[in-house]
């Protein structure tokens, strides 16, 4: 053989490879996208596999087929894990339950995969997820599951496995979930906080809303106004329709499209799209007095679903006691998105951490939005005087929190959330 002869042949043979790797390649990019990707990222931090659970926000998937956890485990040695699906909550329906076996030969954070083989599942449903260590070398610790991941993950982790969904422990955990995902997908964009209310001090609160749909499809939204106290809410409901690439303008939307003057709540707006990512762009702006009169207001954009949260803490919090001449004045409020009761407790303290009066803590119902005015008069500080507090937020279940501060002078008011 010549030497010309067999290097045609070698740069034969490394065309044939790079074709296999592109063929290869192109397989693996036309596998099916996960149902759910919480991506795992450093710091390495984890928690106990087989005493804290999680649960999806909302399953996208018409299927349940895998879940791939990265575990820790104390020792070396061989490990039997189990890992249980149910549907909606801890004590719902037992959709079907995974084991892995695992040979650890260091306590690095390796992949774990749990095969449910092709459960069906109702989309748009919860998936409550409780793991548990079947058997594992003598003496060995605690197994653990990695925490650290993207903030708008959709799987909530939880203190226990308890009915309905114990309570909230952070948002999110590492995580791939893999299954037949749906062709369509409802979303929900929230916004918390608005009003067509007089207030204190001569204010009239109102809140604009505009809406715009950048999809390439038209979309059908349902808005849904949870007003305060349950009453009073007007129509509570307003369809419309917003075509591909259009934006839709409702001035003082709450005495507009639900007919319900001198309310003020939380308002969802609903919508199915072909995309799995919320695109619908809702922002309002709440103010005093009415236009054209000078004034600033506040802007608040909607929020998707997922981005609901168990525990937050606001700043920048005033209180003028009683003197509503000038300073500030502070309100908080929540909207509770979930089918169940809610627990919230609202925490004050100063920037250096002292506790300003005690803890308020109040039961929300199901998909219930309230405010409590004057929060410094309700957790007995009226009398503080400030303009740096902090104020804590904890929920048994993530929902929509927010702050209002406003100038008791201006009538101006800013709003996190």
């Amino acid at each position: 053989m010549n030497g010309k002869s067999f290097q045609g042949r070698q740069r034969f043979a490394r065309i044939t490879l790079a074709l296999i790797a592109l063929v290869s390649a192109a397989v693996l990019r036309a596998d099916a996208p996960p149902v759910i990707n919480c991506p795992w990222f450093p710091p390495n931090s984890g928690d106990d596999f087989a005493s804290r659970g999680f649960y999806s926000q909302g399953f996208p998937g018409t299927s349940l087929k895998s879940v791939v956890l990265p575990l820790s485990f104390p020792d070396a040695g061989t490990y039997q894990l189990s890992l249980a699906a149910h549907s909606a909550t801890f004590d719902g329906t037992l959709l079907g339950t995974a084991t892995a076996t695992i040979t650890a030969a260091t306590t690095d954070f390796q992949s774990v995969t749990f095969n449910f083989g092709t459960i069906a599942v109702t989309q748009g449903t919860s998936i409550a997820f409780v793991g548990a260590v079947v058997s594992q070398p003598s003496g060995s610790g605690k197994v653990f599951m990695q925490v650290v991941t993207e903030p708008n993950c959709r799987l909530t982790e939880t203190t226990g496995f308890d009915a309905p969904l114990s309570s909230y422990r952070r948002g999110g955990i590492a995580a791939i979930i893999n299954g037949d995902v749906g062709t369509s997908f409802n979303h929900v964009v929230t916004v918390a906080a608005t009003a067509s209310i007089h207030g204190a001090n001569g204010t009239f609160f109102h809140t604009d809303a505009w809406i715009n749909n950048p999809l390439s499809v038209s979309v059908s939204v349902t808005a849904t106004y949870r007003c305060f106290g349950g009453v009073n809410c007007g129509s509570g409901t307003a369809t419309f329709n917003i075509d591909a690439g259009k934006a839709i303008t409702f001035p003082d939307i709450i005495n507009t499209l639900f007919g319900a003057p001198e309310t003020a709540g939380a308002i969802t707006f609903a919508y199915t799209s072909p995309f799995y990512e919320s695109n619908l762009r809702v922002v309002t702006r709440t103010y005093t007095p009415s236009l054209p009169a000078p004034t600033n207001g506040t802007f608040l954009e909607g929020r998707a679903a997922i981005t609901n949260v168990g525990a937050v803490t606001f700043v920048g919090l005033g209180n003028h006691g009683a003197d509503r001449t000038s300073g500030f004045r502070t309100n908080v409020g929540f909207y509770n998105p979930s089918g169940f009761s809610n627990t919230v407790t609202f925490t004050l303290a100063a920037t250096d951490g002292t506790p300003i009066g005690s803890p308020v803590q109040q039961i929300w119902g199901p998909r219930e939005a309230r405010q409590i005015n004057d929060i410094f008069s309700a957790d007995g500080a009226g009398s503080t005087v400030t303009t740096d507090a902090t104020v804590h937020v904890t929920a048994t279940l993530p929902g929509f929190p927010y702050v209002s501060v406003t100038d008791n002078q201006s009538g101006d008011t800013s709003i996190q959330q």
